[in-house]
């Protein structure tokens, strides 16, 4: 009698541990599904089909950027990503910044990036901008930073007396350089890393190269925006900063810098100064007035800086653009000789119908 009863004992159990681990390999599948589902299949929409950048603002908070990923059509699935957040903890620790969102990438990927707080920083572009005004649009565009923040700082009296700088030369405080800044930088960081590049790049050497120069470094870099403007040619800056060091010091010369007129102007589209432009009354209009405008046409790169202070040392007097159009100029020590060359310019302009 005992034998039987543990007979049937022994059934029963088979039975629950049968259906127990049915339901197992079910509830296995299942959480395999959803875990599949939400973490491991894509999640970004196929129609990206190139690497997306994403910006989350500071005091963001989850809803947020859902709600961002959805505007700007990121996700195939905003519930996956939110039910995946909430497994991941995602939504109590947002990072604010610019992110890198790959193609085909899911919900795990993703949020691990975001949570990570691993940002993409800018290289910065702002050589050439003409105003404090492009200046501040350009930065707020690529920094977290208000535009009216940063002309805030640059008008301020006492902040341009520490530097001893004033209203027209106050943008030679700032150097367009290749720095690195991330998109959470404000307005202060913003300043003080531009110091950080200023005294940097004014190192004793520099300094003392504007001294022989006989420019202050505000001077220096006003030079160093007309060469800006002049060649894109990093390898020819110095032989263009050569021509206008030899204007400066014969006396009686003038610059005649063509930059300078259209800056004067401000009509920034010219491709071409015409007589009647060199009439313009600007003391920035250096047909008119000897020496270095009262301020910087632009704010100029490192490189012309740089190739100020190291010059090329020559007899040129003139340039003309060359008639291949490849950006570079023909050098002139006599007007004859710039007559030639400007001949030549002129021709092809004629040919190829520019005016």
């Amino acid at each position: 009698m005992t034998k039987k009863s543990n007979k049937g004992l022994s059934s029963k159990t088979k039975r629950i541990l049968l259906i127990g681990g049915g339901s197992l390999v079910i509830l296995g599948g299942i959480l395999a599904y959803v875990g599949y589902t939400n973490f491991i299949t894509a999640n970004i929409n196929p129609a990206i089909k190139k690497d997306t950048y994403i910006f989350i603002k500071t005091g963001s908070n989850f809803e947020d950027v859902k709600k961002m990923l959805v505007e700007k059509n990121i996700l195939l699935s905003a519930s996956s990503f939110d039910f995946a957040s909430s497994l991941l903890g995602y939504k109590t620790n947002i990072h604010p910044g610019r992110y890198l969102v790959r193609p085909h990438s899911n919900n795990k990927n993703l949020i691990r990036l975001l949570k990570s707080g691993i940002q993409v920083p800018y290289k910065l572009s702002f050589a050439g901008v003409h105003s404090k005004y492009d200046l501040a649009g350009k930065i707020s565009q690529q920094l977290e930073t208000d535009s009216s923040a940063i002309i805030k700082v640059i008008d301020n009296s006492v902040f341009q007396n520490k530097y001893y700088l004033d209203t027209s030369n106050v943008l030679t405080f700032f150097i367009a350089d290749s720095t690195a800044f991330y998109y959470t930088t404000n307005t202060q960081q913003f300043m003080d890393d531009m110091k950080k590049i200023s005294d940097n790049f004014w190192n004793e050497e520099n300094r003392s190269k504007a001294k022989s120069l006989g420019l202050s470094q505000a001077q220096v870099s006003i030079l160093a925006s007309i060469i800006e403007k002049e060649t894109s040619k990093d390898s020819e800056k110095p032989m263009v900063a050569g021509l206008y060091i030899n204007r400066l010091k014969k006396k009686g010369w003038k610059l005649e810098a063509d930059p300078t007129v259209i800056f004067a102007l401000g009509d920034f589209t010219k491709q071409r100064v015409y007589n009647i432009d060199l009439e313009v009354n600007s003391p920035y209009n250096t047909y008119k007035y000897e020496g270095l405008p009262p301020g910087p046409i632009c704010i100029p790169s490192a490189s012309s800086i740089t190739a100020v202070l190291n010059y090329t040392h020559h007899d040129y007097m003139y340039m003309c653009a060359k008639e291949d159009f490849s950006g570079f100029h023909n050098f002139a020590k006599t007007l004859a000789e710039h007559k030639l060359n400007a001949k030549r310019y002129y021709a092809e302009l004629k040919r190829r119908n520019i005016h």
